[in-house]
């Protein structure tokens, strides 16, 4: 029996043994920003994040779950289209600069995303939080999801009416609460280094936890998909006072802040399970829960190597784990590599569609690899790919490779050397030369960048940072 037919066979079993809770469930899909491998309390962090554990002891936890890229846009796309977000020409942050002749930066609106997979069998879908995959009108989150609350941009500051005016927090189409740049009080009268004074001021992580569970209460009498991209832990360092001095023993100012940001996000990921059990939906929701990059400077990566925007194993490696209660173990552990770019195959198979071969997903199902108690011995890839610019990177198996500068190379054994301590480059000339030759391969395939940060992709935007029309749209009347 090949892999295939017997990893189908088992997924068809599993699914029959829970198919009268789980046709059609929900999914909700928590995607965190710049929170480092090492930051969640089930993985050892120094900050205890039981809600978010709680996913992981009540489902799977993947040990080597990776995104598609160490940067942030780049990384959400590989998530919402289930492929390598390169194969559109989409291979860094959107940035000033845009190849001639690219219509897009980001996503283009042909490329079908998982809320429009997800509407085509029947989903009600919502967003809440940070989109950052173009600032064309089709591109827009109000475009392609029935729902929207949050930006569409790198960051927000946490207090909303502190953006500048090309950075609104958006409901829909409506630009929510103060315009930006209009706030009557000063900023030092709301903010003192980061520590915001008021505790009746809206702190936008509660905002988007509220706004997701407004949705999930409207929609819990049909399948619905609601992604919460929460802007939380990425800078700028901001948060309640009241949050912030249940720290104060530690030293750090910054990392103090950011000890604040991550229980805030903990407590609206617990908000939004409570939500989910308050209205008995467990058994028909499967949860996801990753990051969308490795950490910053002040989150912890341990016991991994190097951070966000870098091809160590810190900036490419994620906490990563997925609860469906009755259906995938509780408590389980899978040691094999995954990626970001496998859950939307993986919802799509939930939710009882089908995967097209036209599509070309990189992606793949993971049910069928995790949803028995002995968990899989196969492999969902043999290897993965990343880039940044000069910066690659290959995982075969379990030997990587990388290079920040297309020259010189580094090579690592990640089943005993997941902190790359030892560079192989020298002893395994064989292993590095075939793997070399893979990755630039791959490389190969791909097509030119469409925007960055690089001046030599192509000339400069002028409308780069400014306010597009739809920002100038009405905001008081229709969302």
């Amino acid at each position: 029996m090949n892999q295939h037919r017997s990893l189908s066979l088992a997924f068809l079993l599993c699914c029959l043994v829970g198919s009268a809770r789980a046709a059609s469930p929900n999914i909700i899909i928590f995607f965190a920003d710049d929170l480092g491998y090492g930051d969640v309390g089930y993985q050892g962090g120094d900050l205890p994040t039981p809600h978010i554990d709680s996913i992981a002891h009540n489902g799977v936890r993947f040990t080597d779950g990776y995104v598609t890229c160490p940067v942030c846009a780049p990384s959400r796309a590989g998530l919402l289209t289930g492929c390598y977000q390169q194969r559109f020409g989409f291979a860094d942050n959107p940035g000033p600069f845009q190849r001639k002749d690219a219509r897009y930066a980001g996503i283009p609106p042909s490329q079908p995303i998982l809320s429009e997979r997800l509407q085509a069998l029947g989903y009600s879908t919502g967003i809440f939080g940070k989109t950052h995959d173009g600032v064309a009108e089709e591109q827009m989150a109000f475009e392609r999801w029935d729902e929207f609350f949050g930006f569409n941009n790198g960051a927000s500051n946490y207090i909303s009416e502190l953006n500048r005016r090309h950075n609104p927090i958006f409901h829909n189409r409506s630009i929510s609460n103060q315009s930006p740049n209009n706030q009557k009080t000063p900023r030092s009268d709301l903010l003192d280094n980061g520590v915001i004074h008021s505790s009746e001021t809206e702190y936008l992580t509660d905002s988007i936890g509220d706004a997701a569970v407004e949705f999930i209460d409207r929609h819990k009498e049909d399948p619905f998909l609601c992604y919460i991209p929460f802007n939380a832990i990425h800078g700028p360092f901001q948060a309640p006072r009241h949050l912030v001095d249940m720290f104060s023993d530690e030293r750090d100012e910054s990392r103090r802040l950011v000890k604040a940001m991550l229980h805030a996000l903990d407590q609206n990921v617990g908000k939004v399970i409570q939500c989910v059990q308050k209205n008995d939906l467990e058994s028909q929701t499967l949860i996801i829960f990753l990051s969308d990059n490795g950490g910053h400077d002040y989150s912890p990566n341990t016991p991994l190597r190097g951070k966000k925007g870098t091809m160590w194993e810190g900036g490419i490696r994620i906490p990563f784990c997925i609860q469906w209660q009755g259906i995938i173990p509780a408590g389980s552990t899978y040691h094999f590599p995954v990626s970001s770019f496998d859950i939307l195959p993986t919802a799509i198979a939930a939710a009882g569609g089908t995967i097209a071969p036209e599509w070309q997903l990189d992606g793949v199902n993971l049910l069928p690899y995790v949803c028995k108690k002995n968990m899989s011995n196969e492999r969902p890839h043999n290897e993965l790919y990343w880039s940044l610019g000069p910066r690659l990177a290959i995982r075969d198996l379990d030997y990587k490779l990388a290079t920040d500068d297309g020259k010189t190379y580094r090579l690592f054994d990640l089943a005993t050397d997941n902190g790359e301590k030892t560079d192989l480059i020298e002893s395994k000339t064989a292993v590095a030369n075939r793997l070399r030759e893979k990755l630039h391969t791959w490389k190969n395939t791909l097509p030119p960048n469409n925007a960055g940060w690089n001046p030599a992709i192509g000339p400069k935007r002028p409308d780069f940072g400014t306010p597009q029309p739809y920002h100038r749209l009405p905001s008081a009347s229709q969302p």
